[in-house]
């Protein structure tokens, strides 16, 4: 595997590698345990995602290669969003995350979940969710100044192609083409 991607949902990396109902700042020895567990289970997976760089600001993760689900996970790094397509079965179809891309080391990235969501509907109509979450980390102090101001900004960029019908343009189009 040359190049990996696995998540952190920030303040819950008490729970291991299972999703903890609660958040909190954790210390950054857990945080660390976390990532480290999570790397590892990652590398150690019999049928691994497959993961692309498709050019320097933009990452790939998809199903492995003899499985009968299909979807892709569009990561901008730069934009601080991801788009993922036929992943989670309760979305519809495209959902939108909010994260930070983090490079740990040479072709292992971090994606930080930064709580909030978007789930787009194919009449391009949208539901946000999971800002209470948001509000939540914050007031605990578990998102840095700089995670806060970045999910701001990324929030608005991605409000910004809903409202402005520019998100399921020709470039993810052809994303979809090309690797689905």
């Amino acid at each position: 595997m040359d190049l990996l991607i696995f998540w952190n949902h920030v303040g819950r990396e008490h729970g291991g590698l299972e999703y903890a109902p609660d958040i909190r700042k954790n210390s950054p020895s857990v945080i660390q345990s976390f990532l480290e567990q999570r790397e590892q289970l990652i590398r150690s997976n019999a049928q691994p995602h497959r993961f692309v760089r498709h050019d320097e600001s933009t990452l790939l993760e998809l199903p492995p290669l003899n499985s009968k689900k299909k979807f892709i996970i569009v990561y901008l790094i730069d934009e601080g969003l991801q788009f993922s397509l036929n992943f989670k079965t309760r979305y519809p179809w495209w959902l939108i995350d909010i994260v930070d891309v983090q490079e740990l080391k040479p072709d292992v990235f971090c994606v930080y979940d930064l709580f909030i969501d978007i789930s787009v509907h194919p009449d391009g109509s949208y539901h946000v969710f999971d800002i209470d979450e948001f509000e939540e980390a914050i007031r605990l102090g578990v998102l840095t100044p700089e995670q806060v101001s970045r999910s701001l900004k990324s929030f608005h960029c991605a409000l910004n192609l809903l409202n402005t019908k520019k998100f399921t343009g020709e470039w993810l189009d052809e994303l979809k083409e090309k690797y689905m």
